[in-house]
């Protein structure tokens, strides 16, 4: 799966000519764990900036944009007064099915597969005035002061909308539903949803 993923991504981008958009992107992400092995988890900000690549399909209106993107997900949890906070960051190409409707003000729809490699994060526990810090590495390990996340990859869907305001703003709402694990023996998946502001440039 993400070896077609990735052969996709790399034909879609060699097809690019003088009509496609390129879109760079930032903005917020709201991330936390899922999964049967997990419970009362709360939402964690982050942030995620990156670019997409729309590539029309015919003249009608579908599109594909595949991405590469920066994100952060990860997890919050409270019990009594004790705050932990799991925060891990990805490099992730989404590629997505994009139909477009409206003519000054545009509203669309994305859905598609998406897969992430784990660069690193943070975990921080705070307990009243005292507060602890850890690095978070991917792998296996044996250094005591290093929290490790099993799986590198993360392979999910993403699925939302947005509009686009006189083809120079866009505003996007997508949820990327985690489907792969984070560890081989307890089932945690990444949740995360996200806000985003783009400004599309015309290549044509």
């Amino acid at each position: 799966m993400k070896k077609l993923l990735f052969t996709s991504l790399f034909a879609l981008l060699a097809s690019v000519t003088f009509s496609q958009t390129l879109i760079p992107k930032a903005g917020a992400t709201f991330s936390k764990l899922g999964g049967s092995d997990v419970e009362d988890q709360k939402f964690n900000v982050g942030f995620t900036l990156g670019l997409g690549f729309n590539l029309p399909v015919g003249a009608g209106p579908l599109s594909i944009q595949p991405e590469l993107n920066f994100i952060q997900k990860g997890s919050k949890s409270e019990f009594g007064d004790i705050t932990s906070k799991l925060k891990l960051s990805y490099i992730e190409v989404p590629v997505l099915v994009k139909a477009t409707f409206g003519t000054a003000t545009k509203f669309y729809f994305n859905a598609g597969p998406s897969l992430g490699i784990g660069m690193g994060g943070k975990f921080k526990q705070t307990q009243g005035s005292n507060s602890a810090e850890a690095d978070v590495k991917f792998g296996d390990g044996d250094d005591d002061e290093v929290m490790y996340v099993e799986k590198k990859t993360d392979f999910g869907l993403q699925f939302g909308g947005g509009v686009l305001i006189a083809d120079k703003i866009m505003i996007d709402i997508r949820y990327g539903l985690g489907l792969s694990t984070l560890e081989s023996d307890v089932t945690i998946k990444n949740n995360s949803l996200q806000f985003t502001v783009g400004v599309p440039l015309n290549l044509k």
